[in-house]
């Protein structure tokens, strides 16, 4: 895969009940599953690709940041915040498919609640974390590339007030870009959808959509 390679790259009050059935549930643990084994197979044929493309550079390190939109129940409480990304690509320089590890934050504002008598109450943010595991795969181009992305990880959610405890979860995510060749350094912009699986107790599933942009190195 040609370097550098593109980059991506709630607690108690949000509660969103969902209407998700246990089988439901049982079928996307198994689309998760399914998911980290393709990875990790994706991500042991790059480390042998890579271990026989002597001489040439088979790995990317990148960050960026940006926009962080709520989708869903999440837009019901929280309005569009930020995102930051950093990542380590992965691939061999002749294949088009490679692996990417991205560790991810992003921040959402809760919508302003009036009251005539206290006006604009419960205003704290909630945050969403997480380290993920991706498969990339880069279309033909020169100066210009378009790619997509997609993969699975762990997710840590907290609402950030006062008594708020993390809670972690798994999730998916699949988006797509753009990488921009800039000599030894390549700018892109991307966009993905992120889902978190929570049990409907939990306040059900969380969707969002980060629009980042940034470099890779």
């Amino acid at each position: 895969m040609d370097f550098p390679l593109p980059l991506q790259r709630v607690s108690h009050a949000i509660y969103c009940p969902a209407s998700n059935t246990h089988s439901t549930n049982e079928f996307r643990l198994g689309q998760m599953k399914r998911l980290s084994t393709t990875i990790t197979v994706l991500v042991l044929a790059s480390v042998v690709l890579s271990t026989q493309a002597a001489g040439q550079k088979t790995y990317a390190l990148g960050i960026g940041g940006g926009a962080a939109i709520p989708v869903g129940k999440l837009s019901d409480t929280q309005v569009t915040g930020f995102n930051g990304i950093v990542a380590l690509a992965i691939g061999a320089p002749d294949l088009p498919i490679g692996v990417r590890f991205d560790g991810i934050y992003n921040n959402f504002s809760r919508k302003n609640v009036t009251s005539p008598q206290a006006g604009a109450t419960n205003t704290y943010s909630f945050r969403i974390a997480g380290v993920l595991a991706n498969a990339v795969y880069a279309f033909p181009g020169t100066t210009v590339k378009s790619y997509i992305v997609a993969g699975g990880g762990l997710y840590n959610t907290r609402l950030d007030v006062a008594g708020s405890k993390s809670e972690n979860h798994r999730g998916l995510n699949v988006g797509a870009g753009l990488t921009f060749g800039l000599g030894p350094i390549a700018s892109f912009i991307e966009s993905r959808y992120h889902f978190i699986s929570r049990e409907p107790t939990k306040g059900g599933v969380i969707h969002f959509v980060p629009i980042t942009f940034g470099l890779m190195f």
